[in-house]
């Protein structure tokens, strides 16, 4: 059970991240740590609103060094932040996250090859197809308190980022 943390302790490392380091046997320190989240950016032609939004989610993955049960709030943040910009990029604001996901597959707004997690792409886009039931599954749970385990918070805001880059195009770049 989490407890309010001394004050002497803020600047620490969660010792959750100790013991998952002994479980693991992954180390996190926060230099490598803020410079894997500061890597992952939303390019300009994304909205500035989801753009900022995205930022706080980056804000909170880097405090998850400090306080590991925020990783739970860090997943549901990346769902509303991905739900927010299918919502401006579809110009509904009535739908909801499943009926944003099947629209975004439909009109082929996600491909398999934009998320660097997946090594071979599957060229009928299984993955994106899979967001439709496991993506609003997930954020309900995270929603209705049954916070995960979170391993490490940089693959959900890489995937974040994947898949809210891929909605929006990229400026082209000035000559």
């Amino acid at each position: 059970m989490d407890s309010f943390k001394p004050f002497h302790e803020i600047m620490c490392i969660d010792k959750q991240h100790l013991f998952l380091t002994k479980m693991g046997g992954k180390k996190i320190d926060l230099a490598s740590h803020h410079q894997s989240i500061s890597s992952i950016k939303l390019h300009t032609g994304v909205p500035q609103t989801v753009r900022g939004q995205f930022d706080i989610a980056r804000n909170m993955a880097v405090y998850f060094f400090f306080f590991y049960s925020l990783g739970s709030e860090l997943q549901l943040k990346t769902y509303s932040v991905i739900e927010h910009a299918l919502r401006i990029k579809a110009n509904r604001q009535d739908l909801m996250l499943r009926q944003l996901l099947v629209l975004a597959n439909d009109k082929n707004w996600l491909r398999d090859s934009g998320f660097r997690h997946i090594e071979e792409p599957d060229p009928g886009n299984s993955y994106c197809a899979s967001l439709v039931k496991t993506l609003p599954q997930l954020r309900n749970e995270s929603a209705h308190g049954v916070p995960p385990l979170v391993w490490d918070c940089i693959g959900h805001i890489e995937k974040c980022a994947d898949l809210v880059n891929q909605l929006f195009a990229r400026p082209r770049k000035s000559r």
